[in-house]
């Protein structure tokens, strides 16, 4: 592999790897939360301790020491900006990266897809609407697949670990008292207001963050239900799945069910703004 060229899964008879896949998932999470300044407002609170401003107990206290101690060995801001763009093709990036300049368009796809699958009611579309959605899954995990590799698998594991170190430290009592706030996502809000010159859409980047991970870790749980031999129904749905609710409460997922999977993809059209007929300009 030379001059920056990466592998052709997509290619007949390569094999699509799930562990490639599944990869995608934190680091997908990881972008939304960092729009969410998510990862600037825990050094501000680590800076904020380091000054003696926090007037919080010894537990609390502990999370942030250990937070600070390991920062040697986390990626930083620029390391973390090539990823996603080397990963999922945000800008950002630094040149030299090779960014991921498809993924945007067969996600979109993917997505907008499994929505139609999930609202067709006749059984002609089901069968049309299903090879469709089978075809975008396919090139989706291909490419997924293909970005995944190497060392995006280590850097999923880091920032699964720093989200949930990060969180926890945000969840404490102790933190949450200091800002007048009553969870997590509110310290966020807090301190992004006070020092970092206002907050994100807190609702709408912690969905994405959430529906894209239940997404991704579909496509890496069914990679064999939309091989190129794959037959029968995709997706299994006792009823349509509409857009209820945004955020569930939970960043990383392992095995999310088809219920599960039209959710998400309703959920995150509905607060990206995406149309859910998309698809058919992709096609």
């Amino acid at each position: 592999m030379t001059n920056g060229s990466l592998p052709d899964l997509s290619s007949t008879g390569v094999e699509v790897i799930a562990e490639n896949i599944r990869a995608v998932g934190p680091i997908y999470s990881s972008a939304m939360l960092e729009e969410l300044k998510l990862f600037q407002v825990a050094d501000q609170l680590v800076a904020a301790f380091q000054n003696g401003m926090l007037p919080i107990n010894r537990s609390a206290a502990r999370n942030l020491y250990q937070y600070w101690r390991e920062t040697p060995q986390r990626l930083t801001v620029a390391d973390r900006k090539n990823l996603y763009s080397r990963v999922l093709g945000t800008p950002g990036g630094e040149e030299g990266v090779v960014s991921n300049r498809d993924f945007n368009d067969l996600w979109i796809r993917f997505i907008s897809s499994v929505s139609e699958l999930n609202r067709a009611s006749d059984v002609p579309d089901q069968t049309r609407i299903t090879e469709e959605t089978r075809a975008a899954a396919r090139d989706l995990a291909a490419n997924l697949s293909q970005r995944g590799y190497g060392i995006t698998y280590f850097a999923a594991v880091e920032l699964q670990k720093q989200i949930n170190q990060i969180l926890k430290m945000l969840a404490d009592p102790e933190i949450q008292k200091a800002y007048g706030a009553r969870d997590a996502w509110q310290v966020v809000d807090e301190i992004a207001n006070l020092e970092l010159g206002g907050a994100a859409n807190a609702t709408r980047y912690r969905t994405l963050a959430s529906s894209g991970a239940n997404i991704i870790a579909w496509i890496a749980k069914n990679t064999r239900k939309f091989s190129i031999s794959g037959r029968g129904p995709l997706i299994s749905l006792k009823r349509p799945i509409t857009h209820s609710k945004n955020f569930t409460g939970q960043i990383f997922v392992n095995s999310p069910t088809d219920a599960a999977l039209a959710s998400a993809c309703e959920q995150w059209l509905a607060v990206s703004g995406t149309a859910a007929d998309s698809a058919d300009d992709l096609t």
